[in-house]
């Protein structure tokens, strides 16, 4: 099967992702990989248009290649598809729920730190970070739903974690954050944020975040003040290390996302 893929062509090796066989094409996303320079600009065409046609995936239910797409891109860190990956997230109805399903909470906010460069803009002298910026401007946009707003916290613990961000830079926004600036009537949000703070271990934080459970802002169901408290005085990590390790191998992300993934 190996020899087969590498006789293929790369519009016929693109083919073979195109659409949900019934089969993982592990062989074809292996030679995807092995072909890397040249599928790289292959695969940008594919995020990028489904940024712009999303109704192209949408309405063939069957249709899979944007999922591998983005996923091969962020396994080789292509930053040229930070941008259209996150339009994608940002596309009106929750489209993104649609395209990604439950990879979207799973490792979407790990894909959007795999795809951050790091791009720095010096504007008046001071310097701006259009990535990370563009990523406080999804957990902002209150048109998305809250789980797709809060894949930005998941990107956002993934970059300090690995060390691609300034720890005290995110410190002083989530200060700002909990203090009231986080639009969510819902109450997800803020929990997401906590879990952030926690798995951050900004313990410096722990007055704001109290003040967040006496105003009932975050939603006590799913994470309460007795566990926070725990966490910060005892120093126990929560046990979520693969939630915000760098993608570096598809197949592993992919497996039992799927049934025939296995």
């Amino acid at each position: 099967m190996m020899k087969e893929m590498q006789s293929l062509s790369m519009e016929k090796l693109l083919e073979e992702i195109r659409y949900d066989q019934g089969r993982y094409p592990r062989e074809a996303l292996d030679e995807l990989i092995k072909r890397r320079e040249e599928s790289i600009p292959e695969l940008l065409k594919i995020v990028e248009l489904v940024s712009v046609s999303p109704g192209l995936f949408t309405d063939t239910p069957s249709r899979f290649d944007h999922i591998y797409a983005v996923l091969l891109l962020s396994q080789f860190q292509a930053a040229d598809a930070f941008a259209p990956y996150l339009r994608t997230l940002q596309l009106p109805d929750d489209t993104a729920f649609t395209l990604y399903g439950d990879l979207l909470t799973n490792c979407g906010g790990r894909i959007l730190a795999n795809l951050y460069s790091g791009l720095a803009v010096m504007e008046s002298d001071l310097v701006s970070f259009p990535e990370l910026d563009a990523i406080f401007d999804l957990i902002d946009d209150t048109s998305l739903d809250e789980l797709i707003r809060g894949v930005g916290f998941q990107a956002i613990t993934a970059l300090v974690r690995q060390k691609k961000i300034s720890r005290e830079l995110i410190q002083y926004y989530y200060h700002d954050l909990l203090q009231g600036d986080l639009d969510d009537e819902s109450g997800i949000l803020y929990t997401l944020l906590i879990d952030s703070c926690m798995e951050l271990d900004f313990r410096e934080l722990s007055d704001d975040i109290m003040s967040v459970f006496e105003e009932k802002r975050a939603d006590g169901s799913m994470i309460a003040p007795d566990d926070v408290e725990a966490h910060f005085n005892d120093g126990t990590m929560l046990d979520k290390e693969d939630q915000y390790k760098p993608i570096t191998n598809v197949h592993e992300e992919l497996d039992g996302w799927y049934e025939w993934g296995r």
